[in-house]
């Protein structure tokens, strides 16, 4: 039995012989690649990147005292970061997306499941070793692609945000509804001293001071109801400056968490803003083409090889 064997010389040999049919076949091999990206729908990635600050930055106590300082990390920690996490991987953020930018139109997609899905492969969202979170997303349109990228980083922020701001506005609105009624309360005060004093003609006596003695015009003659208007009079007197006390307490503080409640200190530090891409990340052309045409290479070398085999033991036959 006849045994057909190739030294590495030979197949060099026999590839050079069908070198023109190896050419052709892997420029063909590259054309199709080439025809294969430009039937592919193109898409461009839009990617931004920024670092959480810790949530302690919006805390009224953080920025208003002054009388002593505990030291603080002003970066976010690995549990705020997961935080973080959770929500850019949330359903919710697909939702707001798809909604916001009206996706089922622009993807010609009525199925809300398939929507979904396309919308959640052409995002993406990681963390970096170094806490700093990195999100993309891809689309066929590059300023879309653009603004989505930008959205969901805004509405991921203000989801986290939201906690800490919405507590400080209800404590606010608290606040202020407070003050109100003690304002409400220093002006009922107010009329009632109005009162005593028209009935008791208590005209010519100085307001009460604020300590425990009254002063009075000695010409006058004290009645006991003048007395007892008057020391009415006091005792209204020194609620009512407490009141104002308390007043003035609650606007100060007021005043602090408003600051806070505005939501104008930002948690995320964008170190990378989403810019418009110039050039499509899909399908990579280059990439493509060469792997096709090394595939068919490889495909016609090997096809060359069998077919000489074959010849030859035909030709012994």
């Amino acid at each position: 039995m006849s045994e057909t064997r190739f030294d590495f010389i030979e197949i060099i040999k026999a590839i050079y012989r069908r070198k023109l049919f190896i050419l052709g076949f892997t420029l063909l091999a590259a054309i199709v690649g080439f025809v294969f990206c430009s039937l592919q729908q193109k898409l461009y990635k839009s990617e931004t990147t920024f670092i959480v600050k810790n949530p302690t930055l919006v805390d009224r106590n953080f920025t208003f005292r002054t009388t002593s300082y505990e030291h603080k990390d002003f970066f976010a920690t690995a549990d705020d970061v997961d935080n973080i996490v959770t929500l850019g991987e949330s359903n919710g953020l697909i939702g707001y997306l798809i909604e916001k930018f009206d996706l089922a139109k622009a993807y010609g997609i009525d199925n809300p499941g398939k929507l979904f899905n396309k919308v959640k492969k052409n995002f993406k969202f990681t963390r970096e070793d170094t806490k700093n979170i990195r999100l993309y997303y891809s689309d066929p349109d590059a300023k879309r692609a653009q603004a989505i990228t930008i959205a969901a980083r805004e509405h991921l922020q203000d989801l986290f945000q939201d906690y800490f701001i919405s507590t400080n506005q209800d404590l606010t609105k608290a606040l202020y509804k407070k003050a109100g009624a003690i304002s409400d309360t220093i002006a009922r005060l107010d009329d009632s001293m109005m009162v005593l004093r028209t009935q008791s003609g208590a005209y010519s006596q100085l307001q009460p001071s604020r300590g425990n003695s009254v002063i009075y015009n000695t010409e006058d003659k004290v009645t006991a109801e003048k007395a007892i208007a008057l020391e009415k009079i006091q005792e209204m007197a020194a609620t009512k400056d407490k009141l104002v006390t308390d007043r003035a307490e609650y606007n100060s503080l007021i005043n602090e968490f408003e600051v806070i409640a505005q939501g104008k200190i930002r948690l995320f530090y964008i170190v990378e803003d989403a810019s418009l891409p110039d050039f499509p990340t899909y399908p990579i052309v280059p990439l493509i083409v060469a792997a096709c045409a090394l595939a068919g290479f490889f495909f016609a070398c090997i096809l060359t090889l069998i077919l000489t085999i074959i010849r030859i033991q035909n030709g012994k036959q």
